[in-house]
């Protein structure tokens, strides 16, 4: 077997942000989680950002246990529990950092993705939970926390316990021991509701504002249409805004727009926005119409280039209902079972309009890599003339390295202890109209930054090399 060295020059590799980045969900009160490998293998990129969802309740009976496995819902709704149902947050005060967040937080990060982190807490707790939470989340860099997403609604417990006000000056007060205690975490604000199309005022506005001066990132939750009565009410035509609701894209468009200019107005900055919950319900209409008002609209997206919006998280993966790339199957919740959304997002993904960047330059010095965030990064490139659809493309790198590894049109993760990555079915989609690009970038293996810092620093053990075959021979 022959192993030959990459050819070319060897380049420096910067990531850029994309336009407007793609975001996903993994996990929430209607999935569970799913690993990165497996995603990154089914949409052969990664996404900027992976949202997470956990709550923080420790003052409340029951915890540290999910809420659904220790009362019996009232009111026959979703969130019709003492405290929100998603997955426990393990960490905090007297915490444990090994729990199931932690796992999937550097599992993002490993995979050269970074983690928004949506946490619902009780506004009574202390600065010290506080102060312990900030601290759990030094080591994962430029990550986001979402805290108390949707606060101008109704549904959540925070909610239900608390007033607007209070829920506001909650944020700044965990916005602000969180800038002193890990100034790399980014601080969302989510809401923005509007409450008619004649108006352009957002729901309860005042309450909220400061949570907006305090925040790194505006944002606020919208579907085309969304079964809110899952799983305890059925879904049908004539329970419109009973047990379902459903707007148009113009609609849509409105409610974005309306949302930005008042956050821009109430506060006198610009931050952008970004919308961090989207989708179209396929129990709304079914699957198919699922599929064509989600295509309609990213398209749309690409058409306007709406400067404003920095940003939009498809939730989610896999759904146990149908508000997933992939249906959660009842038999086997490891399976799951690919709607007629999943390829077409796969498609949407890769336009240039919602991919980070690649600037390559001049390589002088080592081999050295840095990673800072999935859309600000520092790796190597080289450029593969090749003549022909290769039979064997496969790159072999040290075996202690871990690396994503941007080939052609499509991304594959490089474990520790692993050597040989097979790019193959990328090259050959890649044809030899123009030279085949390789880029390397390195994500920390264990998914945290050393020492809390704001990056990841490495090189690469040894130069990459290839096995690069045209021909089999004579093999019938």
């Amino acid at each position: 077997m022959k192993i030959e060295p990459l050819p070319g020059q060897t380049r420096r590799v910067a990531l850029t942000p994309a336009a407007c980045s793609v975001d996903l969900g993994d996990g929430s009160e209607r999935s569970e989680y799913v690993g990165q490998d497996y995603i990154l293998s089914v949409l052969g990129r990664p996404h900027r950002n992976i949202n997470l969802m956990f709550c923080y309740y420790p003052l409340n009976k029951g915890w540290p246990k999910r809420v659904s496995t220790v009362f019996k819902n009232k009111g026959g709704f979703i969130w019709g529990y003492p405290y929100d149902d998603y997955f426990p947050y393990p960490g905090g005060l007297d915490g444990d950092r090994d729990g199931d967040a932690f796992q999937q937080m550097r599992d993002v990060r490993r995979h050269g993705q970074d983690v928004t982190l949506t946490l619902t807490v009780d506004c009574a707790i202390s600065d010290d939970h506080i102060t312990a939470i900030a601290r759990d989340l030094r080591p994962f860099g430029r990550m986001r926390l979402r805290l108390n997403h949707e606060c101008d609604g109704t549904w959540f417990a925070f909610n239900r316990r608390y007033t607007y006000e209070e829920v506001g000056r909650f944020f700044v007060r965990f916005a602000r021991i969180v800038k002193k205690e890990a100034p790399h975490v980014r601080m969302t604000s989510c809401w923005g509701s509007v409450p008619d199309y004649k108006t352009r005022s957002l729901l309860h506005e005042k309450e909220l504002a400061p949570t907006l001066a305090a925040a790194d990132v505006w944002s606020t939750d919208k579907y085309l249409s969304l079964h809110f009565g899952w799983p305890f009410q059925p879904c049908e035509p004539e329970d419109l805004n009973k047990t379902y609701t459903a707007i148009t894209d113009r609609e849509m468009w409105f409610l974005l727009e309306t949302c930005h200019q008042r956050f821009t107005e109430i506060t006198g900055m610009d931050k952008g926005l970004e919308v961090c919950e989207f989708n179209c319900d396929g129990t709304v209409g079914g699957l198919e119409n699922q599929a064509k008002r989600m295509e309609s609209f990213y398209r749309q997206i690409l058409k306007r280039k709406a400067a404003y919006l920095k940003g939009i998280t498809f939730y989610q993966f896999r759904d146990r209902a149908r508000l997933g790339l992939e249906r959660e199957d009842p038999n086997d919740i490891r399976v799951g079972r690919p709607t007629p959304f999943l390829p077409i997002y796969k498609e949407l993904i890769r336009q240039p309009y919602f991919t980070p960047g690649e600037q390559w330059s001049r390589l002088d010095g080592a081999l050295k890599l840095e990673w800072r965030a999935s859309d600000d990064s520092d790796g190597l490139g080289w450029n593969l003339p090749l003549k022909s659809k290769p039979v064997f493309l496969e790159l072999l790198f040290g075996k202690n390295d871990n690396l994503m590894i941007h080939a052609g049109d499509d991304w594959f993760y490089k474990k520790p202890g692993v050597e040989w990555v097979d790019v193959t079915p990328a090259a050959r989609k890649w044809g030899r109209s123009k030279s085949f690009p390789v880029s390397v970038f390195a994500p920390p293996a264990d998914g945290m930054n050393p020492g809390n810092c704001s990056f990841f620093r490495t090189n690469l053990t040894k130069p990459p090399r290839m096995r690069l075959l045209y021909e089999w021979g004579n093999s019938k």
